[in-house]
């Protein structure tokens, strides 16, 4: 059978969760469609959740890989990698593993990969971690589905690529994906991006405005390693890319974010900042007034900057309940870390 789509799952102890991703999805499964799970070593029984949804469904695959229990930059850009590999489809659509997809959402991609275009840019729901409160009504806003060509290419990026740090947003054509060789963005977190914006694609995007997935706010692995993964290897991925202009990457973010103090204030509003980011980068913060502030602010009480950012995002924030709610969620990771450590 020729399969057109394969949706690509790499996954790591989502026993909670997969089980609900995949009844989302097997009740929208038609000839011509796969599912490649690619279990980076789970250890807390999601291949028992795995295993009778590939009983009932000859359509599903699933791969375990070595044991482990540590999510990681790496082991999830190769693991995401690898089910694009295993996959028959000619295109890939890399969905995550807690998320749900909307009805009618394999449909509506099926229709933009059978009209040719080598990637499809899903919108997104975004809601609460229990999938009940709406935060975000759809993600980017667009009003209707828009396609971009290589002469757009700085627009297209503008636009899409922040929201392009859900990895579940991306349908891409098979073939792009490898010639454009993953294994060099390994270990950025963020291998999909990496791979969309090495070069202008020859043919067609198209973003789809109509949300087709939910996300699950509040519930990402990389909690711990937030700082490093947005505030250093997310803009130094971004800044690498020859075929996007400055003024487009400007626009999105700067080269070197963690040199404005009020970005330092908010991320550790966030939590995500503390003494130890302090200190790998003290050497680059400049004068000796910059280190100082940078020190005062990575000490500062998560208590004391709780209400000064939330009224932040009440007010300014371009989505102010998805920022509250990941406030939030913040807050109960320090709380949780804390009662760890003690």
């Amino acid at each position: 059978m020729n399969i057109e789509l394969s949706i690509c799952m790499p996954t790591l102890n989502r026993a909670a969760f997969i089980g609900e991703t995949l009844e989302s999805i097997v009740s929208q499964l038609e000839p011509g469609v796969e599912i490649v799970i690619v279990d980076g070593g789970s250890t807390d029984g999601t291949g028992d959740v795995v295993a009778p949804y590939v009983a009932r469904f000859p359509q599903i695959r699933y791969v375990r890989k070595g044991e482990g229990t540590k999510a990681s930059n790496a082991g999830f850009d190769r693991d995401c990698s690898h089910a694009v590999e295993l996959a028959h489809g000619t295109h890939c659509w890399l969905m995550t593993d807690d998320d749900v997809l909307n009805p009618g959402a394999v449909a509506r991609v099926l229709v933009a990969v059978r009209a040719g275009h080598d990637l499809a840019i899903v919108s997104c729901e975004v809601r609460d971690l229990q999938l009940r409160e709406q935060l975000v009504r759809a993600r980017p806003g667009l009003l209707e589905d828009r396609v971009f060509g290589a002469a757009e290419w700085d627009d297209f990026f503008r636009q899409i690529v922040v929201h392009l740090t859900f990895v579940g947003a991306v349908v891409v054509r098979r073939s792009l994906w490898f010639e454009r060789q993953p294994e060099d963005y390994f270990g950025s977190g963020f291998v999909h991006v990496g791979v969309l914006f090495r070069k202008p694609i020859t043919g067609t995007a198209i973003v789809l405005a109509t949300p087709l997935i939910v996300i699950r706010n509040g519930n990402g692995q990389w909690n711990a390693r937030a700082f490093d993964i947005f505030m250093l290897r997310w803009p130094q991925l971004l800044w690498s890319f020859e075929g996007v202009s400055d003024d487009a990457k400007r626009s999105v973010t700067p080269r070197e974010p963690w040199r404005l103090l009020r970005v330092l204030l908010l991320q550790r509003a966030l939590g995500r900042y503390s003494m130890p980011e302090y200190e790998a980068l003290h050497d680059h913060l400049g004068s000796a007034w910059r280190r100082a502030v940078a020190r005062c602010i990575a000490c500062l009480p998560l208590g004391l900057l709780y209400w000064p950012a939330r009224l932040y995002g009440h007010f300014k924030h371009a989505d102010p309940r998805y920022f509250i709610d990941t406030l939030d969620e913040a807050v109960r990771f320090a709380a949780a870390r804390r009662r760890i450590s003690s």
